[in-house]
């Protein structure tokens, strides 16, 4: 009753009310940041020579698919199926909706001691790869049947310390770029697989070197803030650029390739005189290809402001940005077309008005094969975008760590550092197809709250998340 006399209030009081505007977020001025014509990515340019590395290597290296990683997981998690798995991810505060829960080993949940050297971020599933959410064919001679072992992908990026740690090349090297894990949603089981980098070494063989922020030693790891399965590929934003993309068909198996492959060294990554590494890791992605941002720009911006902006490590968000980070990403399958959702993540240090919030954006998906939907010149270009809601009567704009959307509503995971409770913000988009977003409901998430993934299901579809600090990890779904 007390939220229906508000909201009666709030429209006689009208939109643009002080009232109004606090409760449900600040609309930006004029936004040249909105313009279509800014969100526009490429291929990248070596896509064929990647292609052509990775055949070179899986000639070398035997492929494995996702149910043989599930079947040989090496690794045990917590699967809590009506609740929390781990009451320190929000400091024993009941998470509204809590479906369900997974927790990693003590290893990766950061409980066993030291400083873990991964930290978790994106978040995908089956859910996104495939609309009946199974992934394979049955093997009855094993008893194993995917419709009991429906996988899920968590990504990581490594925290590197390269003032302190070797970098110099791939025989002695600390910086380990992104992983991801492949999860049992049902057993809680996964296996971790390094996600790499192609490249031709000094003797033209096929290696490959650990993700980073530009490909070269003594940069840093690619954050990996979200990832999107879809069909077979698999998309990893890259902060400054776009997506890096992979093919899960492309999966190798080091220990499959026999006195070719090494598990142990941890330090040593690629090929190595004959013999192929993986920083101690059994498995390796390679990357397939990749998209870019194209527009720069090249027109006078109000006020002297420099005429291209395209992002670096440094960037910050103003009002005046044109070309997108990309720091978390999603799937949205419930409307005709399907897209893929990215958006920008603004430190609250820089946020000072409604344009400096972040955006989210909207990148239109064939129906099949796993591919965008590109004009006829061959370009990615975003059919919609928005602003993140500014509202002053919150403590802190900014920060949001992931978006999705279930038919034209949207999720915003809002995070609050190492030690507050994070939010999962539900907002409405205008009837165009750019403009602010209105906030509407603000729930309690967990401490540490990152990318965000819809599971479609009859009745209350699930929203999946993952919580990035050590020891108050958990990857949980609620219900919406």
């Amino acid at each position: 009753m007390a939220a229906g006399i508000a909201a009666v209030a709030l429209a006689l009081l009208g939109p643009g009310s002080p009232q109004a505007q606090a409760e449900q977020g600040v609309q930006a001025a004029e936004d040249y940041g909105l313009s279509l014509d800014n969100f526009v990515l490429r291929p990248v340019r070596n896509q064929a020579t990647l292609g052509s590395l990775t055949s070179e290597l899986k000639a070398d290296i035997p492929t494995v698919g996702v149910n043989r990683i599930l079947q040989e997981a090496n690794n045990t998690g917590t699967r809590e199926r009506s609740g929390s798995c781990n009451l320190s991810a929000s400091a024993g505060v009941a998470i509204p909706n809590l479906y369900s829960s997974i927790c990693f080993d003590p290893d990766d949940a950061g409980t066993a001691g030291g400083t873990p050297e991964w930290r978790p971020q994106g978040v995908t599933s089956v859910a996104d790869a495939d609309a009946d959410q199974v992934w394979g064919d049955p093997e009855p001679d094993i008893g194993w049947y995917p419709a009991e072992h429906r996988p899920m992908i968590v990504t990581w990026y490594h925290l590197d310390d390269v003032t302190d740690s070797p970098d110099e090349n791939g025989k002695n090297t600390d910086v380990k770029g992104a992983r991801i894990s492949i999860i049992d949603k049902d057993t809680g089981k996964y296996a971790h697989v390094l996600l790499v980098y192609p490249y031709d070494n000094v003797n033209q063989n096929a290696s490959y070197m650990s993700l980073r922020a530009s490909q070269h030693y003594g940069k840093g790891s690619l954050h990996a803030g979200g990832v999107v399965w879809y069909g077979y590929k698999l998309y990893v934003p890259d902060t400054a650029r776009g997506f890096r993309v992979f093919d899960l068909r492309d999966i190798m198996d080091l220990k499959a390739a026999g006195d070719k492959g090494n598990l142990t060294e941890k330090r040593m990554v690629g090929r190595q005189d004959g013999v192929y590494y993986g920083h101690g890791y059994r498995y390796i992605l390679p990357e397939s290809t990749g998209w870019t941002n194209s527009a720069c720009d090249d027109f006078d911006l109000p006020g002297g402001l420099p005429g291209c902006d395209m992002q670096d490590e440094a960037k910050k968000c103003t009002a005046d940005d044109r070309t997108p980070r990309t720091s978390y990403a999603s799937l949205d399958r419930s409307g005709s077309v399907r897209h893929i959702v990215s958006g920008e993540w603004c430190s609250a240090a820089d946020v000072s008005g409604p344009n400096e919030t972040g955006r989210v954006i909207r990148w239109p998906m064939e129906t099949s094969g796993g591919v965008p939907r590109t004009d006829a010149n061959g370009m990615w270009r975003a059919d919609a975008a928005y602003r993140i809601p500014y509202v002053p009567a919150w403590d802190q704009n900014g920060t949001v760590q992931g978006a999705a959307v279930i038919d034209g509503t949207w999720y915003l995971s809002q995070s609050y550092g190492s030690t507050k409770l994070g939010s999962l913000i539900k907002a409405t988009q205008p009837g165009t197809s750019t403009g602010t977003l209105t906030a509407g409901d603000r729930s309690v998430a967990a401490i540490g709250v990152e990318d965000l993934s819809v599971w479609p299901r009859d009745g209350a579809d699930l929203v999946w998340t993952v919580s990035e600090f050590p020891g108050k990890r958990m990857l949980y779904s609620v219900t919406q």
